[in-house]
């Protein structure tokens, strides 16, 4: 049988073409800060234009003027709770100006972060956030507060007027958002190793509502751990994630709610009290905590609590004073405290189970 010589192609004798390099991984998962923190810089940005259209529009609307903006009526009873004196003229209408940007920060940053787990509330390129505004805001609940006169008392050039500024205020917002959260999608996932903005921010705020009260952060960590799960298992904090630690916990913050309301408490400022309050935070932060953040996380939770039960302390007592009675601000600081830590324990919940699906390294 006769031999044959085989056909090697030349292409054996090109050098190989090195592999292509996989692009780094880039955060694709649903991130409530840094939605949150987008949706503000677009709110400050959309306020801003909402001001400088309202200046191009009033000749052509010709709204209901003469009185005191409800911006500056807001501000003046800021000055007044704060520090007991009214406002003058050029100070309330710089007040004004600062309490329409901070509006317009809230009101972007809490709608960049419902963007994240409900991206139906861009709808209509933010046309729909700015109906919304209006007429929760404007319509409702400015005169509830009494910054302004009941809606029927103002023409309907001037509702136009309001409806088209928050159109405008919807449209900026949501475009402005859009272009920052893509190009923080877009950044390449830090290392494991890294200390991200969660790595910080989770436990300080779960520390702050932890110097209010005592029991209430540990209470929503322990709910949020043996329900959703926060990756507790085989450490030293497991105990956390029973169920029966979450009813012992619970049981201990409605006690809390009650004792707060009765005379002579001693202040959240003395030695036990801050001494509860910092090892509380320690506890919430350290299981709220990212893997290998623990100890990072307990000594924000402890700071946290600490600066937390200082500054709640003057804030509840300055309330208190200007309005004479003690019981409906606790009632709020209760309420504040528990839908804080419920919030920031979930979103610790959200995030562990998106490492439970993601599992692989980040980016180095």
């Amino acid at each position: 049988m006769p031999m044959t010589t085989p056909v090697i192609p030349e292409t054996a004798f090109m050098p190989s073409a090195p592999p292509l390099s996989a692009p780094n991984r880039v955060d694709t998962t649903v991130d409530v800060a840094r939605g949150a923190a987008a949706g503000a810089v677009a709110g400050i940005a959309a306020s801003a234009a909402m001001n400088g259209f309202q200046t191009l529009v009033i000749p052509v609307f010709r709204p209901d003027g003469g009185g005191i903006p409800a911006t500056e009526k807001a501000a003046d009873r800021a000055s007044m709770l704060a520090t007991g004196y009214r406002l003058g003229n050029a100070d309330r209408a710089v007040g004004g100006e600062a309490v329409h940007y901070i509006v317009g920060a809230l009101t972007g940053s809490l709608y960049g972060a419902m963007a994240e787990v409900r991206p139906g509330v861009t709808r209509w390129r933010g046309l729909a956030l700015g109906l919304a505004a209006a007429t929760l805001v404007d319509q409702i609940a400015v005169p509830l507060t009494g910054l302004a006169r009941p809606p029927w008392r103002y023409t309907v050039r001037t509702h136009l007027y309001g409806y088209a500024s928050h159109l405008v205020f919807g449209f900026v917002t949501e475009a402005v958002r859009k272009v920052l959260r893509e190009r923080l999608a877009r950044r390449a996932l830090p290392s494991r190793d890294a200390i991200t903005l969660d790595d910080i921010a989770v436990p300080l705020l779960l520390g702050l509502a932890n110097g209010q009260r005592t029991f209430t952060p540990p209470a929503a960590v322990t709910i949020a751990a043996a329900g959703s799960g926060l990756g507790l298992q085989g450490t030293p904090l497991a105990l956390l994630g029973s169920k029966w630690t979450g009813a012992l916990m619970s049981a201990a913050a409605i006690g809390e709610y009650v004792a707060d309301k009765q005379p002579g408490i001693p202040a959240r400022i003395s030695p036990p009290g801050l001494a509860g309050r910092a090892i509380g935070g320690a506890l919430s932060g350290a299981a709220a905590a990212r893997p290998g953040k623990s100890w990072l996380a307990a000594g924000l939770g402890a700071a946290g609590a600490v600066a937390g039960a200082y500054v709640s302390y003057r804030v509840r007592m300055r309330l208190a004073s200007a309005l004479g009675r003690d019981r409906p601000v606790a009632f709020a600081e209760d309420a504040l405290s528990l839908a804080g830590a419920a919030a920031v324990a979930g979103y610790a919940a959200m995030r562990q189970k998106q490492r439970d699906r993601d599992p692989a390294p980040l980016a180095a």
